[in-house]
């Protein structure tokens, strides 16, 4: 299981799969926040109607974004190569930034199932 409820998460990239985690994190009970390196992607209207509350940053991944914030979570898009989430992956307060992708909630809500 991953616990959501009241957490705050990352999710870098608003390609399709970006927006699919920010509903399913936002659904689950967590305040999302989504990064893309694109000032305006595709996708941005529809997490602004989608998840009202979530917070867009924009620019290149930065480790700025991540550090202090104590996210419990980080989720990147599969489309991301791992040298552009790279910069967003720092230590926060001592402990390593966790990266988990759209196919780890995919299992995780499986596993909840029992399936």
């Amino acid at each position: 299981m991953i616990e959501l409820d009241n957490q705050h998460v990352l999710i870098l990239g608003l390609g399709a799969s970006g927006l699919a985690m920010a509903r399913w994190c936002a659904r689950q009970g967590a305040h999302v926040t989504v990064a893309d390196t694109r000032e305006s992607p595709p996708n941005l209207a529809a997490l602004h109607t989608d998840v009202p509350n979530a917070s867009f940053l924009s620019g290149p991944f930065d480790r700025s974004w991540v550090a202090g914030l104590n996210y419990a979570h980080v989720f990147a898009s599969p489309g991301l190569s791992p040298a552009a989430v790279a910069p967003a992956l720092v230590a926060q307060d001592g402990h390593s930034v966790r990266l988990s992708g759209e196919l780890s909630l995919f299992f995780a809500a499986l596993a909840d199932l029992k399936l």
